[in-house]
C-alpha cells in the first residue's frame, strides 16, 4: 500500500496559515500510515515556526 499525508494548518479565522503533501511511500500498514503522517505534520509544524 502507498500513502500520501496532507496537511492544512488554519487559525481560528479559518485563514490557511500553510499546506503541504507528502509522500509517504510504501507502508506495511494503516498503523504505520498514520504515524508517519503524524511525524510529518509535526516536521512541517516546525518548519513553519509554530
Amino acid at each position: 500500500m502507498t500513502a500520501t499525508a496532507g496537511i492544512i494548518i488554519k487559525i481560528h479565522e479559518c485563514l490557511v496559515m500553510g499546506a503541504c503533501t507528502y509522500p509517504l511511500g510504501r507502508t506495511g500498514d494503516s498503523t504505520t500510515a498514520e504515524a508517519k503522517a503524524c511525524l510529518q505534520a509535526v516536521i512541517f509544524g516546525e518548519e513553519m515556526g509554530f
